[in-house]
C-alpha cells in the first residue's frame, strides 16, 4: 500500500516533466520572438492581387515602430500557413518608399512554430536614428486558383489564400485588400466569399476597372493561420482579354548576331491551357522595334497573319497569335520569329569591343510563371565572349543561360560584352587577293606622286592644356562628391531633401564642366595627331569607366536579390574592378603626361 502511494507522486512528476518538454520549445520560441525583436508592429497592409494568367500576388507592407527599442532589429520573420508552401514560386522584399532598394530575403527559415512556412527579411543596418521603418514583402503563388466547368454563359474560378500574414507578434491593425481581375467590357467580375463573416465589415469598391474588397482587423494575433476562399466568375467570351489561365511550361529564346549587323530573334513557346472553355490564341509582348514578325506552328507551317498593336518605335509591340482552339489541359507549341535593329541594342565601345544590352524575356500581359526559360546568344563568327552581367551556363560562340520558375518580378535585363573584328569576317579569301592587288597598285601610284610640302603643326598652348587638366580634375572631384552623396542617402546619413538640392547643384556643375571640356578637347585636337590621339584615349577610357560602373551597380543589385551566388558575384566584381582600374590608370597617365608637358 505504501509502495503504491509512493509511485503516484513520481508518476505525476513524470507527467508534468513530459508536458514541459513538449510545450517549452514552442513557448520559448514565441517568448524569444516577442521579447528580443526590439520593435512593435503598428500596421500591416495585406494586399491580395489576383492576376490574369493564374498567379496570386500577396504583398505585405509593414510599418514597425522603433521608438524606445534598446536593440535595433536586423531580422524580421514573416510567413504563411505551411499548406501554401508548395505553391510559392518567388519572394522579394524592398523599402516601401523606394522599390529600387531591395532587402535580402532568406527562404524557409521557419517561424519557431510548427505549421508555418517562414522567411527572414534582413533590415537595413542604419536604423539607429529612426523611430519607424516601413518595408514591403511580396509572395508570388501559383496554382491557387482552380477553374470550374462553364455554367450557362459564365466561367467560374475558386481561390483559397491566407487571410492574414503570419507574424511572430501581435499587430495593432491589419488592413486587408483583395483585388479581383479586371472587368471585361462593361461587365464587372462578380464574386462569392466567406469574407463577410461576423466581425468583418467588408467594403466593395471599384478601382481602375478592378473590383476591390477591403476590411480591417484590429489586434491581429501572432501566428495567424486563417484561410479565406473566394469564388468569382466572368462572362464566357471568346476574346483574348478574358481571364486566362496558362502555364508556360517551357520558353526558349534564341538571339542571333551576324557579321552584317543584323539581330534575328526566335522565341519557342510550350504552353498548357489550364482554364475552362477553349483557347484560340494568345497575345504576346515583343521587344521594342520588332519587325518582320511571323510565327510557325508545331508542324512547321509558317504564318504571317499576326495582328499587331502599338507603336514599335516608342514602346513594346503587341502580337496576337491565333490558332485552332484547344481545351483544358491541352498543350500548344509554336515559334515566333522577328528581327531587331542592330543600333538599338548593340553599341561599340572600342574598335573591337561590342556590348549587347537586352532582356532575357519581356514582362507579358498575363502573369506567367515560366517553369523553364532557356536563352542562347549566337555570336558572330570569330567573335570571343568577354563578360556578362549574368553568369552563363556555357561560354563558346554560343552563350547559353538557364532559369527556372521565372515570374514577372524577376529582373531579366542583362549586358553582354564580346570582342569582334568586323574587318576579318567581312572578307572572303578571294576578296583578300583582290585587295592585295589593289593595294599594290595604290602603293606604286603613290610612290610616283610628289610628296606634299611639310605642314608645320602648332603645338597646343600651355594655357589651354593647363585649363584642360584643371577642369578635368574639378570634374573628377564633383563625380566623387556625387558618389559620396549617393552613399550617404542610402545609409540615411543625410535627409532626402538636402540630398536632392545638393545633387541638383552637383549635376549642374558637372554639366558646365563637361561642356567646357568638350570645347577644349576640340581645340586641343586641332594642334596635331598626337593631341587628337591623346583626347581619343581619354574618351575611350571614360566610356569604359561608365560601363564598368553601371555593370557593378547591376551585379550588386542582383546579389542583394540573391539572384547570383556569392562566388559569381565576387568573380564578376573582381573583373569589373580590374577594368575600372585600367580605365582610371589610363586617364591618370594621360593627365600626368599633359602636366609634364606644361612644365
Amino acid at each position: 500500500m505504501v509502495s503504491d502511494l509512493s509511485r503516484k507522486p513520481l508518476l505525476m512528476l513524470l507527467f508534468v516533466f513530459l508536458l514541459l518538454a513538449f510545450f517549452l520549445p514552442t513557448f520559448h520560441a514565441t517568448a524569444t520572438n516577442s521579447s528580443s525583436t526590439g520593435f512593435e508592429i503598428d500596421q500591416v497592409d495585406h494586399v491580395v492581387q489576383i492576376e490574369d494568367g493564374g498567379l496570386v500576388i500577396i504583398k505585405d507592407t509593414l510599418n514597425i515602430s522603433l521608438a524606445g527599442a534598446s536593440i535595433k532589429p536586423r531580422n524580421f520573420p514573416i510567413g504563411f500557413p505551411f499548406e501554401y508552401a508548395s505553391h510559392l514560386v518567388y519572394c522579394f522584399a524592398h523599402d516601401t518608399s523606394d522599390s529600387d532598394e531591395p532587402l535580402e530575403v532568406t527562404l524557409d527559415t521557419g517561424l519557431g512554430k510548427i505549421g508555418f512556412y517562414g522567411i527572414n527579411v534582413t533590415l537595413p543596418a542604419d536604423l539607429s536614428n529612426e523611430e519607424s521603418y516601413s518595408f514591403t514583402v511580396g509572395f508570388v503563388f501559383s496554382d491557387l486558383i482552380q477553374p470550374e466547368a462553364p455554367l450557362m454563359e459564365y466561367l467560374w474560378f475558386n481561390l483559397t489564400f491566407p487571410l492574414y500574414p503570419s507574424l511572430t507578434q501581435m499587430t495593432s491593425i491589419c488592413n486587408v485588400k483583395v483585388i479581383l481581375p479586371p472587368r471585361i467590357g462593361n461587365v464587372l467580375v462578380e464574386y462569392h466569399s466567406n469574407l463577410a463573416k461576423t466581425g468583418l465589415n467588408v467594403n466593395s469598391t471599384s478601382i481602375d476597372s478592378h473590383q476591390v474588397l477591403q476590411f480591417s482587423k484590429t489586434h491581429l494575433e501572432n501566428f495567424a493561420s486563417e484561410s479565406a476562399w473566394l469564388r468569382f466568375y466572368q462572362l464566357l467570351t471568346a476574346e483574348l482579354d478574358a481571364f486566362l489561365m496558362i502555364d508556360a511550361d517551357e520558353i526558349k529564346r534564341g538571339i542571333s548576331l551576324d557579321a552584317w549587323g543584323r539581330i534575328v530573334m526566335s522565341d519557342f513557346y510550350h504552353l498548357t491551357y489550364k482554364g475552362e472553355g477553349n483557347l484560340t490564341g494568345v497575345k504576346l509582348r515583343l521587344p521594342q522595334y520588332s519587325f518582320d514578325i511571323s510565327w510557325m506552328d508545331e508542324v512547321g507551317h509558317i504564318h504571317e497573319d499576326v495582328q499587331l498593336e502599338g507603336n514599335a518605335t516608342t514602346t513594346h509591340i503587341n502580337a496576337t497569335i491565333s490558332f485552332a482552339a484547344i481545351g483544358k489541359n491541352e498543350e500548344i507549341e509554336f515559334t515566333v520569329t522577328y528581327g531587331l535593329p542592330w543600333k538599338e541594342y548593340v553599341t561599340q565601345s572600342t574598335w573591337r569591343d561590342f556590348d549587347l544590352a537586352f532582356s532575357f524575356f519581356e514582362r507579358q500581359y498575363i502573369y506567367w510563371t515560366i517553369r523553364k526559360l532557356f536563352v542562347s546568344i549566337n555570336l558572330p563568327n570569330n567573335a570571343d565572349f568577354q563578360s556578362c552581367s549574368v553568369s552563363p551556363q556555357s561560354v563558346e560562340r554560343l552563350v547559353t543561360f538557364s532559369f527556372h520558375n521565372v515570374t514577372p518580378f524577376h529582373d531579366l535585363d542583362f549586358r553582354l560584352t564580346y570582342g569582334y573584328v568586323i574587318f576579318w569576317a567581312s572578307f572572303h579569301p578571294t576578296i583578300w587577293v583582290g585587295l592585295l592587288v589593289t593595294l599594290a597598285f595604290v602603293i606604286a601610284f603613290l610612290w610616283r606622286v610628289p610628296k606634299p610640302p611639310r605642314v608645320l603643326i602648332t603645338p597646343a598652348s600651355p594655357e589651354t592644356l593647363r585649363s584642360f587638366v584643371d577642369t578635368y580634375e574639378r570634374k573628377t572631384s564633383a563625380i566623387r562628391e556625387l558618389e559620396t552623396l549617393e552613399q550617404q542617402v542610402r545609409k540615411r546619413k543625410i535627409p532626402r531633401r538636402r540630398y536632392k538640392v545638393r545633387k541638383k547643384a552637383l549635376e549642374g556643375r558637372l554639366s558646365v564642366l563637361s561642356k567646357d571640356l568638350a570645347d577644349m578637347k576640340e581645340e586641343i585636337r586641332k594642334a596635331g595627331s598626337r593631341y587628337a590621339n591623346t583626347m581619343r584615349q581619354i574618351e575611350v577610357a571614360e566610356t569604359e569607366l561608365q560601363e564598368t560602373e553601371a555593370a557593378i551597380r547591376r551585379i550588386e543589385l542582383r546579389y542583394r536579390r540573391r539572384e547570383i551566388s556569392k562566388g559569381t558575384y565576387s568573380k564578376l566584381l573582381e573583373e569589373y574592378n580590374r577594368r575600372k582600374e585600367r580605365a582610371e590608370t589610363t586617364i591618370d597617365g594621360v593627365l600626368l603626361r599633359l602636366r609634364e608637358e606644361i612644365r
